[in-house]
């Protein structure tokens, strides 16, 4: 059956998804997109990762979130579907930076050179992004058990394949 929602409930998703056409002005979705590809896209922030260059990052999506993604304007459909998906694009910034921050090891394709190594058994585990009182939440969920290397095999025998920066020291 249908649901009851609230008339002001309604009203407030219309708005949000229309606000961007009923602007005058502001900053066009292609505009906001490209200064985040800018913010994002260079190897020094996206393949070699350091906590310095990936805080001042993630201080410029939050800046754009704050000040450029509330003045988003769409002269048509085309350009409000844009400006959503700059939104979204902001939003997903902003997760991929915070857990870029909060892996502090490298792994995969995540390269840290403040942190070369992979850190078993502490890292064997997933990021889970929540929110909590409006603010986005980070936190670790354990691989399952069937998934975790053996831990008595020596890192570098575990892991033959070495990081840049990275040491053959065990661990």
């Amino acid at each position: 059956g249908r649901q009851n929602i609230p008339e002001e409930e309604i009203a407030r998703a219309a708005h949000y998804v229309l606000e961007p056409l009923e602007r005058k002005g502001g900053f066009s979705p292609q505009w906001v997109t490209q200064l985040l590809q800018n913010t994002l896209m260079p190897y020094f922030v996206s393949y070699i990762k350091r906590a310095d260059r990936l805080e001042a990052n993630l201080s410029m999506v939050l800046y754009y979130q704050e000040q450029l993604a509330p003045k988003l304007f769409a002269r048509d459909l085309h350009q409000l579907r844009l400006a959503h998906e700059t939104r979204s694009m902001l939003l997903s910034a902003e997760m991929r930076l915070r857990s870029a921050l909060f892996r502090t090891e490298s792994r995969g394709n995540h390269f840290r050179e403040d942190f070369p190594r992979r850190r078993d058994p502490e890292w064997l585990a997933w990021i889970r992004i929540g929110q909590k009182d409006g603010k986005m939440e980070l936190s670790k969920v354990p691989i399952p058990e069937a998934w975790q290397p053996d831990l008595s095999i020596p890192y570098t025998i575990r892991y033959p394949y070495r990081f840049p920066g990275e040491s053959d020291e065990s661990g």
